[in-house]
């Protein structure tokens, strides 16, 4: 969930999964849904958008090491296939030859 805040200055918790579009509407971003539901949050969309990519990250980072440890606090062994400008769990894979 990301939270977000009313105009009123209530929290309240999206499912970032089921954000179809935000929209920038005047100071305030308008958050719409795939269910077609909207809602108004009194965060700008640059912060709405960067709410969003933090999420993401997050989630990204956690699937990379589920126990929790760091690259460094692992004990897994590193790639041998490691490319130097990529974290491991974007490692490029190479094309199969036909």
């Amino acid at each position: 969930m990301i939270l977000l805040t009313t105009l009123r200055g209530e929290r309240f918790g999206l499912n970032p999964d089921l954000v179809e579009e935000i929209r920038a509407n005047g100071a305030n971003c308008v958050v719409t849904m795939i269910t077609g539901r909207s809602h108004t949050a009194r965060e700008d969309i640059d912060a709405v958008q960067e709410i969003l990519h933090d999420h993401r990250v997050d989630l990204l980072r956690q699937a990379s090491h589920p126990s929790g440890e760091s690259r460094e606090q692992s004990s897994r062994p590193e790639r041998s296939r490691h490319h130097p400008d990529h974290p491991d769990y974007l490692t490029p894979v190479p094309d199969k030859e036909h």
